[in-house]
């Protein structure tokens, strides 16, 4: 173990935790008791930087700056529950490194025991305190985004075979999306009600926005490129983008592997995808059918 340079890393580390909880705290849209905890948290995180940088020297710099503004965007993103339980998922690994550095440094250990209790103080104070409704509704959401990329894709590659107006494929594409919103939102409605979860109402509008929302992506294409094959590849793109946006956040949120969740929701779409563009072919050349 290279003491110093472990130092030197706990140094930034609490800088940059610092600064971003500072800027956090500001935010909208981030109830009283939280923006509380993270003013508090990040007065600890100065003052643990006080120390570290007492120890290692100055080690501050505008890229913690910048690296702390990239994290504010993933809060636009994703929430303040997925950022906080990411960073303290991070925070665990810290409190390791703290245990093994007391060994290293006996001179100091009491105080970083003291900032180890902090760290698990904060990540306590945090995940007791969140309350977002996206993550409440997690299940419906990822429910209505799911369903929507797999037949929505589905629906796109089979228009391949039996579209060749990208007009056409992208009307057909929202309209289905636009019926099957409609029919997830009242499935959700009627499962949430079943299992006597409260507001099912809000399980419901939930589903139907999230579905709505990726029917609307996807067709974007198709109503601003000519061609068909550009259109489907540009689709495509946006469909695993939404994939690696909802990977990761449920990766986050359930503690699972963020690479095995996107290659398992990939490989269905693409699995998918190829189905239906064997049968589009296959029942365009058959009827007949090319929509112009």
């Amino acid at each position: 173990m290279d003491v110093g340079k472990i130092v030197r890393e706990m140094c930034r580390d609490e800088y940059f935790s610092h600064y971003l909880y500072k800027s956090l705290a500001k935010k909208l849209f981030i109830s009283s008791s939280m923006r509380s905890a993270l003013e508090k948290a990040a007065e600890d995180e100065y003052r643990h930087y006080l120390f570290w940088k007492g120890v290692a020297g100055e080690c501050s710099s505008t890229l913690l700056k910048l690296k702390a503004l990239f994290y504010t965007a993933l809060f636009y993103l994703f929430g303040l529950t997925v950022l906080l339980k990411y960073l303290e998922s991070k925070e665990k690994v810290a409190t390791e490194v703290y245990r093994e550095l007391a060994k290293k440094r006996p001179d100091i250990e009491d105080v970083i025991e003291r900032i180890a209790i902090d760290e698990e103080r904060h990540e306590s104070v945090f995940l007791s305190g969140l309350d977002e409704g996206r993550v409440r509704y997690i299940g419906s959401i990822t429910l209505g985004i799911s369903d929507a990329l797999v037949e929505l894709t589905g629906i796109y590659t089979g228009s391949l075979g039996a579209f060749e107006s990208t007009l056409s494929a992208g009307l057909a594409g929202f309209l289905a999306g636009i019926a099957a919103s409609i029919s997830m939102g009242i499935a959700s409605y009627a499962q949430a009600k079943n299992e006597g979860r409260a507001r099912p109402g809000l399980a419901a509008l939930y589903t139907f926005l999230a579905y709505i929302a990726v029917a609307l992506l996807l067709a974007l294409p198709y109503f601003i490129i000519s061609s068909l094959l550009a259109a489907f590849i540009v689709m495509l793109i946006l469909a695993v983008t939404v994939v690696a946006y909802m990977a990761f956040y449920v990766a986050v949120l359930q503690n699972r592997s963020y690479l095995r969740e996107f290659i398992e929701a990939t490989l269905l779409i693409f699995g998918v995808s190829i189905l239906l563009y064997t049968i589009g072919s296959v029942l365009g050349n058959v009827l007949g059918v090319k929509v112009y």
